[in-house]
């Protein structure tokens, strides 16, 4: 929807293997949509900016158009971080949000994302705009996580499992749970064999 977006990952690390062009996370946009300005990562310091790049013949190489379509930002960096202006930015693309059991804990992991996400959207609501909008993917792996417990989302998330409910909406959270994916379904019967 031609919307720029921060791409937001837990960890530096996580960012860092997104900063290269074998780490893109837009490769299969890219391949999807046969586009010749596909999206590729520029590294900026610590953060990465995804940009609309086209083929420079004479240089044999990908460049910027200098038309950003997301820029990728660490949380565990951006918990020290204070004060940056992200008013150019409409949606945050949290993914991989739940970690995994051997990834590093954030401390006060919750109200780092919450101060994150108010530095991000400051006072939208107040101007007129409306607010920023937050996508969290990830697999489930853990379900006690620091999100769910933070907005006390625990127990409709046990009950979405036991009734196999795959979509619950409250007032600000909208809470989808592929319990029967398809493409899980495959993978499943694949291991199987």
């Amino acid at each position: 929807h031609n919307i720029k977006f921060i791409y937001l990952r837990r960890l530096q690390t996580q960012l860092d293997a997104c900063s290269g062009p074998d780490g893109n996370p837009f490769q299969a946009w890219n391949a999807g949509t046969g586009t010749e300005t596909p999206i590729r990562p520029y590294k900026q310091g610590k953060q990465v900016s995804f940009e609309y790049s086209e083929y420079d013949s004479e240089r044999k190489a990908y460049v910027s158009t200098g038309k950003t379509a997301a820029y990728g930002i660490a949380l565990s960096t951006m918990a020290t971080i204070r004060g940056t202006d992200f008013s150019g930015y409409d949606a945050i693309l949290f993914d991989e949000f739940i970690a995994m059991d051997n990834e590093r804990p954030i401390k006060n992991e919750f109200q780092v994302f919450l101060n994150f996400f108010e530095t991000v959207n400051r006072n939208r609501e107040i101007q007129g705009k409306l607010p920023v909008k937050c996508f969290r993917l990830g697999n489930a792996n853990r379900l006690s996580n620091p999100y769910l417990i933070g907005w006390k989302m625990m127990g409709p998330a046990l009950r979405m499992i036991r009734g196999e409910q795959m979509i619950s909406y409250s007032k600000n959270v909208t809470l989808v749970m592929l319990l029967r994916s398809p493409i899980s379904d495959k993978k499943r019967h694949k291991i199987r064999r």
